[in-house]
This record gives structure tokens, sequence and C-alpha cells, in this order.
């Protein structure tokens, strides 16, 4: 929970005086995002039946973020807020499974 309170380190960020530029870097390697880690499951099973085969029905089984990884949202960037290097959502959807039939003939 600590993590997600302060992304990065805040402390480090101040105020700079009007009309002149900052020191900071173009990039901020610590303040992006974590990669993206995610598995999607799919199984397929057809089953032929009936006169020579003519019939078929199909089982789909899919599964989206299949490990439930955790992918958190971008941390507050507007400076002088409350919400500054904070993390307060989710940019992926958790564990999701969908079944299907489909008959074929």
């Amino acid at each position: 929970m600590d993590r997600l309170n302060r992304w990065f380190n805040t402390s480090v960020f101040s105020q700079q005086a009007p009309f002149t530029y900052g020191t900071a870097p173009r990039t901020l390697p610590d303040v992006r995002w974590d990669g993206t880690n995610n598995l999607d499951f799919g199984l397929f099973k057809n089953n032929r039946f009936g006169h020579e085969g003519r019939f078929n029905v199909q089982f789909r089984a899919e599964f989206f973020n299949s490990m439930n990884h955790r992918r958190f949202g971008v941390a507050g960037m507007q400076f002088g807020t409350a919400t500054f290097g904070v993390v307060s959502s989710q940019a992926n959807i958790p564990r999701q499974a969908q079944l299907a039939l489909k008959f074929v003939y």
C-alpha cells in the first residue's frame, strides 16, 4: 500500500521560478507505469457426431488475464496537489472467463 501512496519520490520536485526552465530530464523512468504482464488463454474442442460426422458442436473456453495480474493506473502528475505521486486506479480488468457452445450442421 505504501508503494501506491508514493509511486515515485515526490520530495525531489519543486516549483520553479516564473519564466525559468527546470532541471528535470526529458524522461523520468521512475515515474512511468510498470510493464504489462498479461496472459490470455483459450481452449477449443470440436465434437463431431451424426451420419459421417455431419454435425459439430464446438466448446470454447476463453480466459482473459488468467494469472490475474494487476496493472495500476497512472500516478497523479499535478504538482502541488494531494494526489501528486499517488496511484488511485487500476488500468486493467481482473480475470474474466467466457464459455460458449457452437452448433454447426
